[in-house]
């Protein structure tokens, strides 16, 4: 069951769409935990643009970062890297992703991570 939904309540997440975005990497240390991802951009999302051939949606290239972090657990967290149609490693996609306080719960095919933190940001690369 998807339930991703709980991120739109976060300021910066409500134009994108993170069920079909693509978990690229994983890194945690120093008191942050950071997926970098493809994610979805909504229509809404100031650098939103067509779809370029052969995809569904707008993809932007960024980071979703989680800065003081005090606890991280991460069950299922050694997963081989799938290689997707255009030659690249990802994690596979979230499937969820709850928010109560200042605790996150990130579901998806590399586990399920557990994080008390301050709210995630999200920063999208030039691509």
């Amino acid at each position: 069951m998807t339930s991703v939904s709980d991120c739109w309540s976060i300021p910066g997440f409500e134009d994108v769409y993170l069920e079909d975005s693509w978990v690229l990497g994983i890194y945690s240390g120093q008191g942050r935990l950071t997926f970098d991802v493809d994610v979805v951009l909504r229509e809404s999302h100031p650098d939103y643009r067509p779809p370029v051939a052969g995809e569904q949606y707008c993809y932007g290239r960024g980071r979703l970062c989680f800065a003081s972090v005090t606890a991280c657990e991460w069950v299922g967290g050694c997963v081989v890297p799938a290689i997707d149609a255009s030659d690249e490693e990802d994690l596979g996609s979230f499937d969820r992703f709850e928010v109560h306080g200042d605790r996150y719960m990130i579901e998806g095919d590399f586990g399920r991570i557990e994080v008390v933190a301050g709210p995630p940001s999200l920063e999208l690369m030039v691509r």
